[in-house]
Formats: C-alpha cells, sequence, structure tokens
C-alpha cells in the first residue's frame, strides 16, 4: 500500500512512517525539518498552499495519514488582530484543505482536546477538523491519542522536543519537579508504536467512518506519571514535586514558541482516551505506561 503521512518530521510522524515502511511504500510530508528516515521516500512540501498540494497529488497514495497539526503560528501581517494561537487555527484549516482537495481515504490524527470543556483555538480546529472529514464523503476514520509517548528516534530530530522527553530529563535531573497547577489531572498516555501500529492496520483493513479513543491501558495522574517515571530511573516511588500556580505558566509559555497559553490554561482538563473499541476493530493491544516507560527512558 502507497501510504502518504504528513507531519513526518515530527515526533508520532516519524515513528509512523518507520514502523509503517517496513510492510508499505511510504512517502513522509515534511517541510522545514528535514527527513531522514530508512526506508521512508521524503515529500517537502507545504501544505498551506495550493502548489504544496500538487505536490501531494502527484504521490498518487492509496491512503492519506493526516498527522501535521500547528499549535502556534506567525500571525498575518504587523500589528494583526490574531494569537499565535488563533493563527495557527487558520493554518491548519488550509492544510485540510489540501487533504480533502486530495480525494483520498483519510486518516487523521485528532487528539482528546475535543472533548475539553475549555473552548480553546486548538480545541475549535480539532473539532472543525473531524466535521469537514465526517461531512466530506471521502473514506475516513479518526484516531484521538492522550499523551504520545516513546523512544527518542536515532536517526531524525523532530523540530520540536517531545514533552515525555523533557519530563524525563526533568525527572533524571532536578533534586524538585516543578508541576503545573495540582498535578491530579489525569492522561492516559499511549506508547507512540501501538497508535502507529493501530493506525496502520486501520489502513490495510479499511476505513470504517467513524472516530477512535486512542490510549494506553491505564490512566494516570500527572502525579502519578512522574512517580512512574522515576522509579525507573532510580528515584523510588515518590518524586519530590513543587506545583505551582496554572497562571504562573500562562504568563511564562506567552514568551515561549513552543507553548501555547490557552493550552496551559487548560492544563487540569482530564485527557482520558477508553482504547477498547480501536483494540476491538484492529487487535492492537495498547501496553501499560509502568511498561512501555521503559522504552521512554532508556
Amino acid at each position: 500500500m502507497r501510504m502518504l503521512v504528513t507531519g513526518a518530521s515530527g515526533f508520532v510522524g516519524a515513528h509512523l512512517c518507520q514502523l509503517a515502511s517496513r510492510n508499505h511504500e511510504v512517502f513522509g510530508v515534511h517541510f522545514r525539518t528535514p527527513l531522514r528516515l530508512n526506508g521512508v521516500n521524503p515529500v517537502k512540501a507545504d501544505l498551506r498552499v495550493a502548489r504544496g498540494w500538487e505536490v501531494l497529488a502527484a504521490v498518487g497514495a492509496d491512503v492519506v495519514i493526516h498527522v501535521a497539526c500547528k499549535i502556534k503560528a506567525v500571525p498575518l501581517g504587523k500589528g494583526a488582530p490574531e494569537s499565535p494561537a488563533e493563527a495557527a487555527v487558520r493554518e491548519n484549516r488550509k492544510m485540510m484543505d489540501g487533504i480533502l482537495q486530495l480525494g483520498k481515504p483519510v486518516i487523521y490524527a485528532s487528539s482528546t482536546v475535543v472533548h475539553w470543556e475549555e473552548d480553546t483555538p486548538y480545541a475549535r480546529i480539532r473539532r472543525e477538523d473531524e466535521r469537514r472529514l465526517e461531512d466530506s464523503g471521502l473514506p475516513y476514520a479518526i484516531v484521538r491519542p492522550s499523551a504520545p509517548y516513546g523512544p527518542r528516534l536515532v536517526n531524525h530530530k523532530p523540530g520540536h522536543k517531545e514533552s515525555f522527553h523533557t519530563l524525563v530529563d526533568w525527572v533524571r535531573h532536578m533534586p524538585i519537579v516543578p508541576v503545573i497547577g495540582s498535578g491530579k489531572y489525569r492522561r492516559q498516555p499511549v506508547h507512540v508504536h501501538d497508535f502507529a501500529a493501530s493506525i496502520i492496520r486501520l489502513a490495510e483493513i479499511g476505513l470504517p467512518n467513524r472516530a477512535f479513543e486512542a490510549g494506553g491501558t491505564n490512566a494516570l495522574t500527572f502525579d502519578e506519571i512522574i512517580d512512574v517515571i522515576g522509579k525507573k530511573v532510580g528515584r523510588g516511588d515518590k518524586v519530590r514535586k513543587l506545583h505551582l500556580p496554572v497562571p504562573l505558566f500562562v504568563k511564562m509559555a506567552s514568551f515561549n514558541k513552543e507553548f501555547d497559553p490557552t493550552l496551559v490554561a487548560a492544563i487540569e482538563e482530564d485527557e482520558v482516551a477508553d482504547p477498547s473499541a480501536l483494540m476491538e476493530f484492529t487487535g492492537v493491544q495498547p501496553r501499560l505506561f509502568q511498561d512501555g516507560v521503559r522504552s521512554l527512558v532508556g
């Protein structure tokens, strides 16, 4: 099968490309970050413009796996009224324009933020993308991962550092780990290889025109996630933590290109994902975080 994967230079996209290339012809779409993955055909294209869409169409893919998504982008013009998060909404909308224009079956890697009560620009564009895909008439599957994690890539460096890798570094080296807010908000981390395997299996089986949640076997609070990592790196069962007020991190996020203040403000929202439907459909059994974390800290 000929697979076209957008966001191939990112952490999730690169792992997906590598796994899929074992049995399929994979074309990985990148733009600013170079892509050098064994067995993956790099396709340099700007997904926001018509010329980029023409490059994608020339691949002649059997299925499109849309992983690319922006959290922040540069506002239009100097003094533009839109925020970086709103600029990202505009750019994500253009990317989905191009994906739908291809007229191919689509697997969309969405996010569990679609369930949030907090109305952020990122959550809004994820919901909009899902609705557009559902209304397109194309064969599709939507997969919403909760907190993907996994090993560092050996021969590729994503443009953005994966957040779990940063957390491991903090737990390993900091005597006290700073935590945004209460630390009681829940995540259901899914190993990137389990997530990728589920997507590949969906493409192989045939797309069922429905959405799935993609989580690990168990949900954990953020404090519990830190303690599991701490145990694996030899810091014992309990890591010392300093819980800091959310508004402080919101302010800090406004000066950091990696973070969106509106997402930080919504940090206390739970992101749990029941994997049972996806597991039943694909046959892929997600692993416990306590097991999967070995590859994260190795």
